[in-house]
């Protein structure tokens, strides 16, 4: 196996060359007329990758290296899309007459990136249409039925169920959108989450009522901690949004929703409990994907648009927190919201500082002695 971080830094190789590829962000090699390798860029080095190792030592490669070192013509080759483990784009150049520069870009997660592009856009596709098609239907249907008040007003009903489904789909895409885009620093502003968890209950009250569900709010937070977060308002409080209304969505009548908030340590976490069915283990680990859905039949009939998840994940997650899950069948499902916070408690505090002058005493007096 080919050891590149054990090559020489120096070959007789041309500076220009040498200094070019050092400012590389992906793997570079200089072989030589034997095709060994006497030079290897800092990415290169420290690869652990035996893709693109490996790819030296293959008999394709070694021909394409000749006919460049015979001809003079750089070779460049993309991945084969039948190949999926060898996601390797590969640029082979002569330089002078005796050495060889190969670059390797690894297009794995380039690759996967643009799968799920693909996979989300397929999928967004697919939950648009019947909404689309749907309203044309039901346009259609109030026309020909205008002389009959009844049918116009039982087709009126189902156009406004089908065109608040398409609104609040195009409302969860756009704020997926912005769950997965980077914080940027002059969008941030102060959070109060104790009060964002207050307004978001105050807001759900009604929903629950129709639902016959009851909430319950439980406040074990530290009143002498602080609350506060440096992010955006509208995206954290629609992921408590999500989290909430799925779980009073998911609760049969009667049933309650608790809703605890607290401090744990360097983190506030609000935790959501429900009465629903609970969740089988299989689906744990998906539920949070984007169109996912437990019961896609249920889940569309009760209002839901399969991406509530996966925007509190990603929302969670741009600020620094995340969003987990516990659930048994049966018994329903608590999902715990944590927030990273920077405050230190006031009884920590307190004895860090008293480490602090304690050790400043000590050497106070060790330098008075000396």
């Amino acid at each position: 196996m080919l050891q590149l971080a054990e090559l020489p830094q120096s070959h007789g190789l041309p500076e220009t060359a040498t200094a070019i590829l050092d400012g590389l962000d992906v793997f570079a090699v200089i072989l030589d007329r034997s095709l060994t390798a006497v030079y290897a860029n800092d990415v290169a080095r420290r690869s652990e990758s035996p893709t693109e190792l490996g790819l030296l030592r293959t008999l394709e490669f070694r021909k394409r290296a000749k006919n460049v070192f015979e001809t003079g013509i750089a070779s460049h080759r993309d991945p084969k899309p039948a190949d999926p483990g060898a996601p390797v784009r590969t640029h082979v150049v002569r330089i002078e007459e005796d050495f060889l520069v190969v670059v390797a870009e690894d297009l794995a997660e380039e690759q996967r990136l643009t799968a799920m592009r693909r996979d989300f856009i397929a999928n967004v596709s697919h939950e648009l249409k019947t909404p689309i098609a749907a309203v044309g239907l039901l346009a259609e249907a109030v026309k020909e039925a205008a002389d009959d008040p009844e049918l116009v007003r039982e087709f009126a009903a189902s156009l406004v169920k089908e065109s608040k489904r398409l609104a609040d789909l195009s409302r969860d895409i756009i704020q997926l959108s912005e769950a997965q885009s980077t914080l940027r620093p002059e969008l941030l502003e102060p959070v109060d989450l104790h009060s964002a968890v207050d307004s978001e209950i105050d807001a759900h009250e009604s929903f629950a009522e129709r639902r016959g569900v009851d909430l319950f709010f439980i406040d074990s937070s530290n009143p002498k901690r602080t609350s506060v977060i440096q992010g955006r308002a509208s995206a954290i409080e629609s992921a408590i949004a999500n989290i909430l209304s799925n779980a009073i969505r998911h609760s049969p009548p009667g049933a309650s929703v608790r809703i605890r908030i607290a401090h744990k340590k360097r983190h506030f976490t609000v935790t959501i409990t429900d009465s629903g069915p609970g969740i089988a283990e299989e689906h744990l680990e998906r539920i949070f994907e984007r169109f996912y859905r437990v019961d896609g039949a249920r889940s569309r009939e009760d209002g839901g648009t399969g991406l509530g998840l996966s925007i509190a994940r990603h929302s969670l997650r741009a600020h620094g927190g995340d969003v987990t899950v516990r659930s048994t069948p049966g018994e329903g499902a608590r999902f715990t919201l944590s927030f990273p916070l920077n405050d230190i408690p006031k009884k920590k505090r307190a004895k860090r500082v008293k480490r602090t002058r304690k050790a400043l005493k000590q050497l106070t007096d060790t330098k008075g002695r000396v």
